[in-house]
């Protein structure tokens, strides 16, 4: 069969479908409860679909371009940290994002791994999360999304920040009961989530790459 031939008759397809159910949806769903407050219930929250996250991609910087950028803008050179109570970091530490030399990189956690370059004043554990080609950025608080689940054709990522407005507006609308009980917050969607998929699917003989 002619590639044009099918996809018209599957496009009819698709239209008669669209007809029944919009018909069904007319004669057997009554609209206006959709109004109604349980409509908005938490229970119903993971059946809601969240807006697209922020992508940002991943730029090198050069930390000699931004030193001397620095001295140009405000007339000055840019020193390095000065370490209190005789206290350093490991000399092979270097910022992912702009590759200053541990000179300029500050202890931002009190020795628990966490560094803060500045530089350029990226915060870092270590280079993965920094050079990852894609980052993906909450729309409601703007913290970088935490790879938490990946499946066959898709990878869950997810808002781990406890003062994110959008997971602070859904966790008002649990009741104080609900939340008393064992993994009570576990059972609404609370936090905002974002599928990114990976993977090829299989669809009527046609295979489509994400």
């Amino acid at each position: 069969m002619d590639i044009i031939q099918y996809l018209l008759s599957f496009i009819q397809y698709q239209h008669q479908q669209i007809c029944w159910l919009l018909n069904f949806i007319c004669r057997y769903i009554p609209l206006k409860q959709w109004a109604f407050d349980d409509s908005h219930s938490p229970k119903y929250q993971k059946f809601k679909v969240d807006e697209l996250p922020v992508i940002k991609t991943f730029v090198k910087q050069d930390w000699q371009f931004l030193l001397e950028y620095y001295t140009w803008k405000y007339h000055k050179s840019l020193k390095p940290v000065q370490r209190r109570n005789g206290k350093s970091i490991p000399e092979d530490t270097i910022c992912p994002l702009c590759g200053a030399p541990h000179h300029f990189i500050y202890d931002n956690n009190g020795g628990n791994g966490q560094y803060q370059c500045k530089v350029c004043g990226q915060t870092f554990i270590s280079g993965e999360v920094a050079s990852a080609p894609v980052r993906f950025i909450c729309p409601h608080c703007g913290k970088t999304l935490v790879a938490k689940k990946d499946r066959k054709f898709f990878r869950i990522h997810k808002c781990v920040n406890p003062k994110c407005p959008y997971y602070l507006h859904n966790l008002k609308k649990v009741e104080k009961k609900d939340l008393k009980e064992d993994y009570g917050k576990n059972k609404y969607k609370l936090h905002y989530i974002y599928r990114e998929f990976t993977g090829r699917f299989l669809y009527h003989g046609f295979k489509f790459t994400t």
